[in-house]
């Protein structure tokens, strides 16, 4: 008698993966036998493109979830055959919006190592440490501002004279395109201004609008009497965004150990959002 087999169940069962699961269930609803034994099983194996270890696992999996039933010299389906190209149909289904949904954001972490010699660099591989799969920041930031195609903000409390040079070669990675470029300063310092005023017409050739956020308040009704930002962002178009600990200073480039993260995708939106909030309330530098 074949059982009724919720979807819930063997989802949960094979989530870990759900195509291989589809590919076995749907060749063992049309096998031209009942039971299929170990020769076939390794055909199967074969076409699903599945590992020996991984194969094992989805057979021990599905015969957990009541789709199969071990017999003496192989397995056979414990559903209807209708069922199990149903269920293999499910599966391919989440399947696939597993895959959009994975690569509908895209997230990297940067790194910058502090300056050689480091204590950090020593230790770090004692620990199982590995660059593989992060980004070192100067490489990961220069892709980023070139992928802007609408408007790329850089946000930094901290800048200094290699900091600037730093944040004109950014935008100039975004020359292809005509975007808008907005530069986003705290500029509460005597240091700041003088920079600013030192590389005034080399932003203004490269078309940056350069704002700050710092702002008055009465200090009877805030303790602090200024409102500014100690956040690290840069925002390419909507949807591409870093946010971390590099400041656009010569220690954040060349000496510090920096980390941060680049979203690519719909998570970037809230950074978007909160950058769009941040130009509203800023003043134009001048």
């Amino acid at each position: 008698m074949k059982i009724d087999l919720p979807e819930e169940a063997l989802l949960d069962a094979v989530s870990f993966d759900t195509r291989g699961a589809a590919l076995l269930l749907q060749q063992l609803a049309t096998a031209q036998v009942s039971i299929v034994r170990a020769g076939l099983l390794d055909d199967m194996r074969g076409v699903a493109n599945l590992s020996p270890q991984r194969f094992r696992d989805l057979l021990e999996a599905l015969i957990g979830a009541g789709a199969i039933s071990r017999s003496q010299d192989g397995v056979s389906l414990a559903i209807s055959r209708e069922d199990a190209l149903r269920h293999a149909a499910v599966l391919r289904g989440a399947s696939y919006a597993k895959y959009r949904h994975r690569d509908s954001n895209s997230v990297e972490i940067t790194l910058s190592p502090p300056a050689h010699p480091s204590r950090l660099m020593e230790r770090l591989p004692k620990g199982g440490f590995s660059w593989a799969g992060l980004y070192h920041t100067t490489d990961s930031l220069a892709e980023l501002a070139s992928q802007a195609r609408r408007r790329f903000v850089i946000a930094s409390p901290f800048i200094d004279k290699e900091g600037m040079d730093w944040v004109e070669s950014l935008f100039d990675a975004t020359a292809k395109h005509p975007i808008q470029r907005i530069l986003i300063i705290r500029g509460r310092d005597a240091e700041d201004e003088l920079l600013l005023r030192r590389h005034n017409a080399s932003l203004y050739s490269r078309s940056v609008t350069v704002l700050r956020y710092d702002i008055e308040h009465d200090r009877a009704v805030r303790q602090l009497g200024y409102e500014s930002f100690h956040a690290k962002i840069m925002l390419a178009d909507d949807d591409k965004a870093y946010v971390g600990s590099s400041n656009m200073t010569r220690a954040s480039r060349d000496y510090s150990m920096e980390c941060g993260v680049v979203v690519r995708g719909p998570g970037a939106k809230p950074v978007a959002a909160l950058v769009e909030a941040i130009i509203g309330i800023c003043k134009p530098w001048v």
